[in-house]
């Protein structure tokens, strides 16, 4: 009932924002989840199906959502979003480990408790590559283990 609630009161902000612009401004497309899988190499497809498997082996119960810009991996909630970058060829995970807890490592991971990012979750992980996947398996349980 509340995202009824919230649904109505959205659409009405959005009424209300599009009626204030012009004619002649054009909105900003923004990628979905779909273009960047179209547009991603045979590398980044493959780091993101073994991050999938490992996700999937974790439980017998964890799902996945194909949103218009993520895709989502929970049990009962949310506990791994992921966001494709086809210009850096890295994966974004994002997940659910509080980032005070952890030593932040730069390239690595970085917190966006207070930065604006599809899906949920205080933590990012970036991978890049094969030992990036192996270092944020720890993380990734740790967030899995909490949803």
């Amino acid at each position: 009932m509340l995202d009824l609630i919230n649904a109505t009161m959205a659409q009405t902000v959005l009424t209300e924002m599009s009626a204030n612009i012009s004619s002649t401004d054009k909105p900003k497309a923004l990628k979905t989840i779909a273009d960047y899988m179209a547009q991603a190499d045979t590398e980044l497809i493959n780091r993101y199906e073994a991050l999938k498997a490992f996700l999937f082996a974790l439980s017998d119960d964890v799902q996945e959502s194909i949103l218009k810009y993520y895709i989502a991996f929970k049990r009962i909630k949310n506990f791994a979003c992921v966001e494709l970058r086809t210009q850096n060829n890295i994966l974004l995970v994002y997940v659910k480990v509080d980032p005070t807890k952890i030593e932040l490592e730069p390239g690595f991971t970085r917190d966006v408790r207070n930065i604006g990012h599809y899906g949920t979750g205080d933590l990012e992980i970036q991978i890049k590559n094969d030992t990036d996947f192996e270092k944020a398996k720890e993380l990734i349980v740790k967030s899995f283990e909490v949803s």
